[in-house]
């Protein structure tokens, strides 16, 4: 196999982009969250139907937007409680404030902060989760969210560490994706993609915060938000070898991640056709 790297990584310095060169990898962070998450689904840890209040009571008490865009204080008592399922298939009724015009993209902005470079524990994030209404009944229908952030923070807490160690014990160190990271060490920091955005003339340059302040080029060493939607950096080769996951039927290389059946679950698509199609007008396509 030939590889070429093609690009710059730094405007600002003219430095190439190199075959070892480590990206923010942004929302490619789910499947890796959703992968650790199927690990202790195998294990029994959890099952898919099983409601998240067992791992956030926070979470109990939810309300629903009577309409998407309406007002914060027009709601209906949620029909049942979000489940696992629900979290791995975007059917939580969560969903991110940017999408929305109404009052709840406020609401969510104010409320939950950047979604990668956040100030909040996750703790604090859960329970503030907790007093947004969701903008649709939990399983109705797939809405892209947040979802994988509050699934990643609930691993973390099954497991009684942080989302960065539940990753790197259960996907990253077994599959060698060494260069994969929360927070890039500082002896690999050289080898990072620089925040690259414009100025005020349209010339590229190098920011010091993505826009939306949603990340910083410079992540403070005092967080502990690790964001399972949207965080990690990582190599190409890095997340060849977990793409390589799927070709393999939950292996790599003789290392065994998931169950056959499990990959096979992950993979195939849980969305109804009704679904399938509200998700197609509204330009969010189905990952689940």
């Amino acid at each position: 196999i030939r590889a070429i790297a093609i690009g710059r990584r730094d405007v600002d310095r003219d430095l190439p982009v190199t075959r070892n060169t480590i990206f923010r990898i942004a929302s490619a962070t789910k499947p890796i969250t959703t992968v650790a998450a199927l690990t202790l689904l195998d294990e029994g840890r959890f099952r898919l139907d099983d409601p998240i209040t067992t791992v956030a009571p926070e979470l109990a008490d939810l309300r629903v937007l009577e309409q998407p865009e309406g007002p914060l204080d027009h709601t209906v008592p949620a029909a049942r409680t979000i489940t696992f399922r629900d979290l791995l298939t975007h059917r939580s009724g969560l969903t991110y404030g940017e999408f929305h015009r109404g009052p709840i993209r406020t609401a969510y902005a104010a409320t939950l902060g950047a979604t990668i470079d956040n100030d909040l524990s996750p703790d604090e994030w859960i329970a503030r989760l907790a007093t947004l209404p969701l903008i649709d009944q939990p399983g109705a229908a797939f809405h892209y969210s947040v979802s994988n952030d509050l699934l990643g923070f609930l691993l973390a807490r099954i497991e009684g560490t942080t989302l960065g160690a539940v990753l790197r014990q259960r996907v990253l160190d077994p599959l060698g994706m060494h260069d994969t990271h929360f927070v890039v060490p500082p002896d690999k920091r050289g080898r990072r993609a620089a925040l690259t955005g414009f100025d005020g003339t349209g010339r590229l340059t190098t920011l010091a915060a993505a826009p939306g302040g949603h990340a910083l080029a410079e992540r403070p060493e005092s967080m502990t938000f690790e964001s399972g939607g949207q965080g990690l950096w990582s190599t190409a080769d890095d997340y060849l070898a977990f793409a390589r996951l799927f070709v393999g039927g939950g292996a790599v290389d003789g290392v065994s991640i998931l169950r056959p059946h499990t990959c096979a679950l992950m993979t195939s698509n849980q969305l109804t056709a009704s679904q399938r199609t509200e998700a197609r007008m509204l330009g969010q396509a189905p990952f689940a």
